[in-house]
């Protein structure tokens, strides 16, 4: 086999939206970005699976898989050579700190935010990350608009925090993909939105007696829509069709949801699904197959 790519993820930075994809020759690994413009393309996924590499906590850069190990487990992402080299596991609060690899206790130690995440009115988890890296843990998973409320000192504080803070104020601390696809429709009142993220901080000081940050509320919509297109509130979900693949018009890219518009009409797919596939991405837009769907608009 000659060269090809492998969809490693998708990220944020000054040139706007991007695709990570790793080409694999037959010695190296190339790892680049296609930044996502308004022109159109197509992006197609095959079944075919490799690792994704590792990630260095101090540093907090990705690196390809030395091995170019292709994954026969299509449920993992990583190889276990790769997986060990990283050393995370975003459940830590459930181990002892003695099964915790040496990478991660010193990230752990390293000072960490909670913030609240606003997706839509009625909607809106309580999270924590990395002071360092917060901004692109905010954008990784779309939320509309943020309040960093809390800076604790290291991961073991913020923790203790958040699930406090979702105990006492039922507040989620995962919001499941289908449902922000299901939701990205809504238009984005920046006032009700601030104004909810306010109550709860209010509530949050007032009954838990946690003095927070009130000024930290930032509006993330410019990063994920940099040409500010109007989202049809009747965008086709291709997530779930067979055929890992999306055509048209870049429109935006709402943490891993991927907007574009094709004949007229929009389109969504969630990236997620294609991290680790071997993918073609070329320029051009050709025709999107899906299944008629029931939209709910209320």
């Amino acid at each position: 086999m000659g060269s090809f790519n492998v969809f490693i993820g998708y990220g944020f930075d000054q040139n706007g939206p991007y695709l990570e994809v790793d080409e694999h020759n037959s010695q190296t690994i190339k790892r680049w970005n296609y930044i996502l413009k308004n022109d159109a393309f197509t992006l197609e996924a095959n079944a075919e699976k490799y690792c994704t590499g590792s990630f260095n906590l101090e540093l907090l850069e990705g690196s390809p898989c030395q091995e170019q190990v292709k994954l026969e487990n299509t449920t993992n992402s990583s190889c276990y050579t790769c997986f060990d080299k990283t050393g995370f596991n975003p459940s830590f609060y459930h181990m002892a700190k003695s099964d915790i690899s040496p990478q991660q206790r010193a990230y752990n130690n390293t000072k960490h935010i909670v913030y609240l995440a606003y997706f839509t009115d009625g909607l809106i988890k309580v999270g924590i990350s990395s002071d360092r890296r917060k901004e692109v843990r905010w954008v990784e998973q779309g939320a509309r608009v943020v309040a960093h409320i809390l800076t604790c000192e290291n991961a073991y504080e913020a923790r203790y925090n958040e699930e406090l803070i979702s105990k006492q104020l039922k507040l989620p601390e995962v919001v499941l993909g289908k449902k922000k696809r299901s939701i990205l429709r809504y238009r984005l009142d920046e006032n009700s939105a601030r104004g909810s993220l306010n109550d709860l901080i209010s509530t949050i000081q007032s009954d838990l007696e946690i003095p927070l940050h009130t000024n930290r509320i930032y509006n993330l919509e410019l990063t994920y829509n940099p040409k500010s297109i109007l989202l049809h509130q009747t965008i086709i979900d291709l997530s779930e069709e067979t055929q890992k693949r999306i055509s048209g018009t870049f429109v935006g890219l709402y943490g891993d949801i991927l907007v574009v518009e094709n004949d007229h009409k929009q389109f969504m797919y969630s990236l997620k699904k294609m991290i680790g596939h071997h993918v073609e991405i070329a320029d051009g837009q050709e025709k999107n197959n899906f299944q008629p769907q029931q939209i709910t608009l209320f």
